[in-house]
């Protein structure tokens, strides 16, 4: 039984499932944040240092979202634009405090429960099938040269079986949930017979502030569009 279940990306198809399959809606730091493999691997390696840099955030695929030009991570939901629906940089610069402050807060939640004695699973969403046994062994590398003591899995969830799944050594696993197309949310039935044979233990009464689902419905890279990708 694991003591909590955070997603590492790709977007907010995860985020959601993750959270409605467990029923804890803690926030961790990668949660609806819309970005690349190696963006959790340089994010994680680099302990957050290069995440929300003054002077390197921009409006991004005509002001859809916000551009950290440091991570390379997309900001759909924690900028928003004053007027109309498209980000302006000015938005950014009066934004970019209040942000930066809260994934500050929330990398120092990610290292307190990484040095603590939970037992973690770790979901990174391979939403266009690209990565790798090898790469999930470096993603599983990263994490515990970070934090030594830390138990933790790793669950690779992709659209089909990996054709090298044998490969994927201790500690990692994989699973496929099909794309349900025009649906943010993803397949719930995908998900549900993803996780079927995982425990979690009961969450905890929720603290985090309450947010409505308008605020997810910012147009997000489709699963089968990368063109808003850097």
């Amino acid at each position: 039984m694991y003591d909590r279940c955070a997603g590492l990306g790709y977007h907010c198809e995860s985020t959601h499932q993750i959270r409605r399959i467990t029923g804890d809606d803690r926030a961790h730091f990668f949660d609806w944040l819309d970005l690349d493999f190696e963006s959790v691997m340089e994010t994680i390696a680099g302990d957050f240092a290069d995440v929300l840099r003054p002077g390197m955030v921009e409006p991004f695929s005509d002001g859809l979202c916000a551009l950290d030009r440091g991570s390379d991570i997309r900001f759909f939901h924690d900028f928003r634009p004053t007027s109309g629906t498209a980000l302006t940089q000015s938005d950014i610069d009066r934004q970019f405090d209040r942000v930066r402050a809260k994934f500050r807060a929330l990398a120092d939640r990610w290292r307190t429960l990484a040095r603590s004695s939970a037992y973690v699973l770790y979901v990174h969403h391979d939403a266009f099938d690209e990565l790798t046994a090898a790469d999930l062994r470096r993603l599983r590398l990263v994490i515990a040269t970070a934090y030594p003591r830390h138990r933790f899995d790793l669950l690779w969830l992709r659209r089909t079986p990996p054709s090298d799944g044998g490969a994927l050594g201790p500690g990692i696993s994989w699973g496929t949930v099909a794309t349900a197309p025009g649906r943010w949310e993803g397949d719930d039935a995908e998900w549900d017979a993803a996780f079927r044979d995982l425990r979690f233990a009961s969450p905890p009464p929720s603290t985090e502030p309450s947010v409505s689902r308008e605020a997810f419905t910012t147009p997000v890279p489709s699963v089968t569009d990368r063109s808003t990708s850097v």
